[in-house]
């Protein structure tokens, strides 16, 4: 229980990301590639001051993490795609299709079973979130082609939780959160070359930036991916969806944006998803064997 509530917990704070680029005028991919790129050196960084730059190594893991950083790169930038082609709701609605996907491979690739509680909680969650987007929805025409950019970016999700889970037992997780982080932000660069403004203007602009990689990205992917190797897979599915109901009541607490009560009865549907997950689902049975530090050869 206690590691299912600590991923419930993660996934909750990272609705302080969207207060955050509330306050960012620049375009989501230049947004993206600032917080890969301050992400790897905030890890990069505090693994050279704590003189454990061994960490960093991969052995003959490295080809896994590259094509996993890659994943990464693709799976933000079908995103903001599926956003740019429809809406956030569209891109809320298709991409946290992701559980089912985890769902449905999990237990086939992973050393895990076919989770009764997460099969369950997907209902409630699942139709939670379609009542916030749908009550975000600015009525646009949703194009096929944001659909599939959508399910895709959903489809790369959950190869980043399936693929993560593999890795882990091999690597620590300062090991792979830079790499991954790292490879992203080169996939990430060359859309600088097609950007309005690749620096922020403000104070202001430039410390939410900061918050966002260094706090949000850089100690938050480190904290995920030690929980990956404590928490079933389908669990972190079903406690993602926890990420947009905390965005939206940190707006309407912190921005002052309304609530209505499509919204609030879609966020009680998740939120009792997420309590189901958190207090039935055998989270420590997920729990991994991890290499000694400086042991990433393995």
């Amino acid at each position: 229980m206690r590691w299912n509530l600590s991923v419930a917990a993660l996934a909750a704070s990272w609705g302080f990301i969207s207060i955050l680029v509330s306050a960012i005028d620049l375009d989501a991919t230049v947004l993206v590639f600032y917080r890969l790129l301050l992400a790897a050196i905030t890890i990069g960084g505090i693994v050279a001051l704590t003189g454990r730059t061994r960490l960093l190594l991969t052995g003959s893991r490295w080809f896994g993490v590259v094509g996993l950083g890659l994943v990464l790169a693709v799976h933000w930038s079908l995103f903001f795609l599926t956003i740019k082609l429809s809406s956030v709701a569209v891109a809320v609605v298709t991409v946290y299709t992701a559980p089912i996907f985890i769902a449905v491979v999990a237990p086939v690739v992973l050393p895990e079973a076919r989770s009764r509680v997460a099969l369950v909680a997907l209902g409630p969650a699942t139709a939670g979130i379609v009542l916030i987007a749908v009550a975000g929805e600015d009525g646009g025409h949703v194009r096929p082609l944001a659909i599939a950019t959508g399910l895709l970016a959903a489809a790369t999700y959950a190869m980043l939780v399936i693929g993560g889970k593999l890795l882990r037992p091999h690597l620590p997780p300062p090991t792979l959160a830079f790499w991954l982080y790292t490879v992203a932000t080169v996939a990430m660069t060359p859309v600088l070359l097609f950007a309005h403004r690749v620096l922020p203007n403000t104070w202001r602009e430039g410390g939410a930036l900061l918050l966002i990689g260094v706090l949000f990205t850089g100690v938050s992917g480190v904290i995920y991916i030690t929980l990956l190797g404590l928490v079933t897979a389908q669990a972190i599915g079903v406690l993602a969806f926890l990420e947009p109901v905390s965005a939206a009541l940190l707006a309407w607490a912190i921005l002052g944006q309304p609530l209505g009560p499509v919204v609030l009865i879609g966020g009680a549907l998740v939120l009792a998803g997420g309590v189901a997950v958190v207090l039935a689902e055998p989270g420590d049975a997920a729990a991994v064997e991890v290499p000694p530090l400086g042991s990433a050869s393995q």
